[in-house]
């Protein structure tokens, strides 16, 4: 009898105890995956601010630096796809992506500072 009332107590509390682990974990990827977005936002709002110095700076070009900002989005877009591609329908998918669009964000920022020079 102590051996089936050891079984069904377990069987009865195995799914909470898996569940609260299931819950940590989530929350975990969670912070991981909010982390990532800031980090890929914070570079956004850099990259627009440095967009916006340069056309300041170059009023003469501004039709071109807005043209290349268009295209640089979109093969950014492209990019971070493609290079997230073993990620894709993972828990790694939203801070692999969000890493990538930063760091890329962040080359395209260096490129606008270059003209402001």
């Amino acid at each position: 009898m102590k051996i089936f009332s050891a079984v069904l107590v377990y069987t009865l509390v195995s799914p909470y105890a898996s569940a609260a682990f299931t819950e940590t974990e989530l929350n975990q990827l969670q912070e991981i995956n909010e982390k990532y977005i800031r980090k890929a936002e914070a570079s956004k709002v850099l990259l627009d601010k440095k967009v916006q110095e340069t056309i300041q700076n170059l009023p003469e070009q501004k039709s071109k630096i807005v043209n290349l900002k268009k295209s640089w989005d979109k093969t950014i877009e492209k990019k971070c796809h493609l290079f997230i591609f073993e990620s894709i329908n993972t828990d790694a998918e939203i801070a692999r992506e969000n890493d990538c669009l930063a760091n890329e964000y962040l080359s395209e920022m260096d490129f606008f500072e270059r003209l402001n020079k």
